[in-house]
C-alpha cells in the first residue's frame, strides 16, 4: 500500500506541474495572437524558479535559529508585521503568489501581513509564500516560522564565549551566546565593537580582524552583546588581532638532537622543539615544517609526533626568505621510558583490580604515581602494574636492561607486619620471526638486580641477558619482541588486613645496569646500596 501511495503521489504532482506549465501557455495563446488568428505568436511562459520571503530590518535582527533549524520570528499578541517577496527570475512570466499559515489560531496572514492573534498567547504557525499554481512539492517555497507570546519577557543575564580569542588580521571567529531565561522573548544580541578600524562584528556576532594598526603587532578590541528587549543588559569579550609578521630567520634548539646523543621512546609519543625566529615577533603559523620520513615522525607547528623506529629530520622553513634549521631524532627499538612528567599522558599505572569490597586506584603527581592496593584476601594486599600503551618492544641487542624504581613494600609497611610481597613479570609477545616469549623470569622474585635507594625506594632490574622467558628462554640479540601483555604483577604483600599505598617512580630500559646506577645518581640525585 506504501509503495501504491508513492506512486499515486508521484503521479499527483507531475500532472499538477502539467497542469500548471498548461495554463501558462494557455493564458499566452489567449493574449498573443497576430492579425492572422489562426497563427497564433505564441511565446514561451518563464515560470518562477525560487520566491525568497523579505522581512523588515527592525524584525528581522529579532530573528534566532531554534534547535530544529528554523528561522524563528518572535511576535506579541496583537502585534503584526508586513512582510513581502521577491521572486527569481526577474522577467518571470506570472508574478502573483499565495500567502499560508499553518495555524491560523496562532498567526494570521493575508497579502503578507502577519497578525499574532493567539487566544492563548503562545504557540506556533509556520508562514509561507509561494507563486500561485505551483505544487507543493516544487520547492519553490519561503517559510517563517511565528513564535507568539502573550508579554515580553526580558532578559536577565547574557553569557559569550569563542573558540579563540586571538585572531590574525582577515580572520575570523564567531562569538556564541546565551540568554537567560530561556524564556527571554527576543534570543538575538545587538553587537558592537569598540574599535571597529581593528575588529568588525556583524549582526550574528560573527568578529572580523581587520588591522593592529601601524606597528603594533597585536591590539585588544572588545565585543559586546546587548539584549534588545530594552533590559539594558550586555556582556562583552576581549578578542585580540594579530599581524602576521613573515619568519626571516629560524633557529632550532638542539638540545634533543641525536648527534647529541638523546634518544626519545616511542610511547613517549612526541615532543615539542623550541626555537627562535627573527624577528622574534615571527607569526609562527607561519613556518613551514617537514619531515625526512613519515613513517618514523610526523610534525605539525612544531609539534613532533612519533609513529616508529629510526632516525627522522625535522626541518623548519622560513618561506620568504627560504633559510631553514633542521633537528635529528632518534626514536630507537627496544627504548622505553616512563618518568610520569605529562599529566595528560602517561604509558605506566595500575592494573585496576579489584577483590572483598575494595578496589586498587592510582593518582598521579609530578613525577610518579602513588598506588593503592586492594584486599587480595584475608590476609593479603595486591596492586599490579600496567603497560596500557601497547605494544610494548623489547630489544634485547638494543636495550637489554628492564628497570623499574618503586617503593618495596617490604621496607614501607615492615612495622605493620608486612614481611613478603612477589614480584613477577607477566608478559605476552612475539619476535619479529614469530618466536612465542612469555613470563620474563618465569616466577615470582626473578629479578637479576635490586639498588636500595636512599630515599627508600629500589630498582628492581631484569637483565635480558641472563634472566629467561618462561616459554622462548633468552631474548634474542638481533631482534625486537613486540608485547600486547606487559605487566609486572606486585601480588601477595603479607601480612595485612587493610588497604595500603606505594610509589611508582619511574619505568624504563637502558643499555647497561651501570647506565641505570648512573641514572640514579645523576639525574634523581640519590645514592644507593646493592642488595643483589
Amino acid at each position: 500500500m506504501k509503495t501504491k501511495n508513492n506512486i499515486y503521489n508521484r503521479v499527483m504532482r507531475s500532472q499538477l506541474c502539467i497542469m500548471h506549465y498548461a495554463l501558462c501557455i494557455g493564458m499566452m495563446l489567449a493574449s498573443c495572437a497576430k492579425d492572422d488568428d489562426r497563427t497564433p505568436n505564441v511565446e514561451a511562459a518563464t515560470c518562477p524558479s525560487a520566491i525568497e520571503m523579505q522581512i523588515p530590518a527592525d524584525m528581522k535582527k529579532l530573528i534566532y535559529t531554534d534547535n530544529t533549524g528554523a528561522d524563528v520570528l518572535p511576535l506579541i499578541v496583537g502585534e503584526t508585521v508586513q512582510l513581502g517577496y521577491t521572486l527569481e527570475p526577474d522577467d518571470a512570466t506570472f508574478d502573483n503568489v499565495v500567502w499560508s499559515t499553518s495555524d491560523a489560531t496562532v498567526a494570521s496572514v493575508a497579502e503578507g501581513m502577519v497578525e499574532a492573534i493567539s487566544e492563548k498567547g503562545l504557540g506556533y504557525s509556520i508562514v509561507t509564500v509561494s507563486p500561485t499554481g505551483m505544487f507543493a512539492g516544487s520547492g519553490v517555497v519561503s517559510a517563517l516560522k511565528v513564535k507568539v507570546v502573550s508579554r515580553l519577557q526580558q532578559a536577565s543575564d547574557i553569557t559569550l564565549s569563542a573558540d579563540v580569542t586571538e585572531v590574525y588580521e582577515g580572520e575570523q571567529v564567531a562569538i556564541s551566546y546565551a540568554i537567560e531565561p530561556e524564556s527571554t522573548t527576543y534570543r538575538t544580541l545587538e553587537w558592537s565593537s569598540s574599535d571597529p578600524s581593528v575588529a568588525t562584528v556583524d549582526s550574528k556576532g560573527v568578529v572580523t580582524g581587520v588591522s593592529t594598526g601601524g606597528t603594533a603587532v597585536r591590539k585588544t578590541v572588545t565585543i559586546t552583546g546587548r539584549a534588545m528587549d530594552g533590559s539594558g543588559v550586555s556582556t562583552s569579550i576581549d578578542i585580540t588581532i594579530m599581524r602576521k609578521v613573515q619568519p626571516q630567520d629560524i633557529t632550532l634548539d638542539q638540545t634533543y638532537s641525536a648527534d647529541n646523543g638523546y634518544a626519545f621512546a616511542l610511547n613517549e609519543q612526541g615532543v615539542s622543539l623550541s626555537y627562535t625566529t627573527v624577528p622574534a615577533e615571527s607569526t609562527k603559523s607561519l613556518i613551514e615544517w617537514s619531515t625526512s620520513d613519515a613513517s618514523i615522525a610526523t610534525v605539525e607547528g612544531g609539534y613532533v609526533k612519533f609513529v616508529g623506529f629510526g632516525n627522522v629530520t625535522i626541518t623548519a622553513n622560513c618561506p620568504e626568505t627560504g633559510k631553514s634549521s633542521s633537528i635529528k631524532l632518534n626514536i630507537p627499538c627496544g627504548l622505553l621510558r616512563e618518568t610520569f612528567h605529562n599529566q595528560s599522558h602517561y604509558s605506566v599505572y595500575n592494573a585496576k583490580q579489584s577483590g572483598n569490597g575494595t578496589s586498587s586506584s592510582h593518582e598521579w603527581h609530578d613525577g610518579y604515581i602513588t598506588i593503592t592496593t586492594y584486599t587480595q584476601n584475608a590476609t593479603n594486599q595486591r596492586a599490579d602494574i600496567k603497560w596500557w600503551d601497547t605494544p610494548a618492544t623489547l630489544h634485547a641487542g638494543n636495550y637489554p636492561i628492564i628497570a623499574i624504581k618503586l617503593d618495596d613494600v617490604k621496607d614501607l609497611y615492615k612495622s605493620e607486619g608486612v614481611t613478603a610481597r612477589n614480584l613477577n613479570f607477566d608478559v605476552v609477545g612475539k619476535s619479529e620471526s614469530g618466536a612465542d616469549f612469555k613470563a620474563l623470569g618465569g616466577g615470582n622474585n626473578k629479578y637479576s638486580g635490586d639498588l636500595k635507594c636512599s630515599d627508600g625506594s629500589h630498582v628492581f632490574i631484569y637483565d635480558l641477558a641472563t634472566v629467561a622467558f618462561g616459554t622462548g628462554g633468552i631474548a634474542p640479540t638481533n631482534e625486537s619482541i613486540t608485547f600486547n601483555t606487559f605487566q609486572l604483577k606486585y601480588a601477595d604483600i603479607k601480612t595485612i588486613n587493610h588497604q595500603i599505598t606505594y610509589n611508582l617512580y619511574w619505568f624504563q630500559t637502558f643499555k647497561t645496569v651501570d647506565d641505570v646506577k648512573k641514572y640514579v645518581t645523576e639525574v634523581d640525585g640519590l645514592t644507593y646500596e646493592v642488595i643483589k
